[in-house]
């Protein structure tokens, strides 16, 4: 097995977290990376699926084991979305040398897999359903800004402005983009001066971290995946990917987020500056994201000759 991890490490890991009879009946590899390994494992006493997520000392991937610990039970009590149930956690290395994270498995289908299968009807009953969520993540407050440490304390404490700057610097790698976004806003600081409540933000909610499941006849939402880069932020940065990328929002998705949550009077103003850190920070060369980056810098009033490398 990769990443250092033998078959009968495995096979302890389970039987000390889940029970010494624990048989282990299959397993494919859902996701790999440099020294980080994520297996679905199908096991029999107990009858169980779930997910482990490993990473060594070399791993690049984000593997803040214990704070993905942390929001999974925050948004499990605070709101009705379905969610894993951790099983295990361990990032203090103390029997093996890597972290890992062990979780019930939720099945499910990317919904920017199955959104083109659904009828008319069941497309509006399923943006109902991604609204209410959403607004239901944002009703999660927070009494200050900035990251989440894994007891759900706030780290940093800084004005919304100046907790935005610092996410920003750390989202947007290259220099001369980062230097182009903190220049547009300082011009524009003043529409954020009356952002004064802190929510949790997911900030990557894109259609292949929501899933769904096809049950009693219904497409149901079955869960939503990566809280890794969530934070104490400001849910109209959310609001605002779900705006710009496609087939992720809809009337019936705004009727349900208003709803239950509401929209700022000036999220509309902020909204293509949400929608260019996130150009910046995925900075990809390929035709799509410089055509949308190029026509969000020409609504800007920014230089339109915008190129990646």
């Amino acid at each position: 097995m990769e990443t250092g991890v033998s078959h009968d490490q495995l096979m302890q890991l389970l039987q000390s977290e889940i029970g010494s009879k624990v048989e282990l009946v299959s397993q494919y590899i859902a996701n790999q990376q440099q020294d980080y390994l994520v297996l679905v494992v199908q096991l029999r006493h107990p009858t169980l699926k779930v997910v482990i997520k490993i990473a060594g000392p070399e791993a690049q991937m984000a593997a803040a084991f214990d704070r993905t610990a942390m929001l999974n039970h925050l948004v499990a009590s605070s709101t009705t979305i379905p969610l894993t149930e951790v099983l295990a956690v361990d990032i203090a290395c103390r029997k093996w040398p890597w972290r890992y994270l062990v979780m019930t498995y939720i099945p499910g289908h990317e919904w920017m897999k199955v959104r083109p299968r659904m009828c008319a009807v069941e497309l509006s009953n399923a943006y109902r359903q991604i609204g209410t969520a959403v607004a239901q993540l944002h009703a999660i407050q927070f009494p200050a800004f900035g990251e989440l440490a894994t007891d759900g304390s706030v780290v940093g404490r800084k004005p919304y402005l100046a907790e935005f700057i610092e996410r920003a610097q750390s989202c947007i790698h290259n220099p001369r983009l980062f230097d182009l976004f903190l220049t547009f806003l300082d011009q524009h600081a003043a529409l954020f001066t009356d952002v004064r409540q802190a929510a949790l933000c997911h900030e990557d909610l894109h259609g292949y971290n929501i899933l769904f499941e096809f049950r009693q006849g219904q497409w149901r939402l079955a869960t939503i995946l990566d809280f890794d880069k969530a934070w104490a932020g400001h849910g109209e940065i959310d609001l605002a990917r779900l705006d710009f990328w496609r087939g992720m929002t809809s009337d019936e998705f705004w009727k349900a987020y208003t709803a239950n949550h509401s929209i700022e009077p000036l999220y509309e103003r902020r909204r293509p500056i949400y929608q260019l850190l996130w150009c910046f920070e995925y900075a990809r060369n390929t035709p799509q994201h410089l055509h949308d980056t190029r026509q969000l810098c020409e609504k800007l009033g920014l230089p339109t000759d915008v190129n990646f490398e």
